[in-house]
């Protein structure tokens, strides 16, 4: 942190986990100091999961500035029953990997549950860089009627 005679300048890399451009810009207005230590890990795991939200809820084709951000669409004819959570599965890799550049995505696997067949729960393992070294973490995702519903 850096103070002069008019404001107080936080260090680029403190700025990061407070996630996207208008929640730093948010921080900045309200002058919110940003986390330190464990605190900032939860912060930036925090961050990644509300731009999961919104970037695993677009579709496909709906921007055309960027035609492939978003999920593709799964009521698709050419995708077989059987290899639609695998479709989807890599359909979310792929969508992590190019517009979440804060992590590396390991693996996207499908949790099947027996008492809730038309929810689809899927585990992702990520490396996030936090505290000068990779940090894995587990991001889990339910699916309802085709949505993200929730990240865990």
């Amino acid at each position: 942190m850096r103070k002069n005679a008019e404001s107080v300048v936080w260090d680029s890399k403190l700025r990061t986990a407070r996630g996207s451009l208008f929640e730093r810009l948010i921080a900045d207005e309200e002058e919110i100091a940003p986390p330190h230590g464990a605190d900032l890990i939860e912060a930036k795991v925090n961050s990644i999961k509300r731009h999961l939200v919104k970037l695993l809820n677009a579709r496909a084709g709906a921007s055309a500035a960027t035609p492939d951000l978003g999920l593709v669409d799964f009521n698709l004819s050419s995708v077989e029953t059987n290899d639609l959570t695998q479709h989807i599965a890599a359909s979310i890799r792929h969508c992590i990997e190019e517009y979440e550049p804060r992590v590396k995505v390991r693996s996207v696997q499908f949790v099947s549950d027996p008492d809730r067949p038309l929810n689809l729960l899927f585990k992702i393992i990520v490396v996030m860089p936090a505290l000068n070294k990779g940090e894995q973490v587990q991001i889990d995702i339910l699916m309802k009627d085709g949505r993200v519903a929730q990240v865990v």
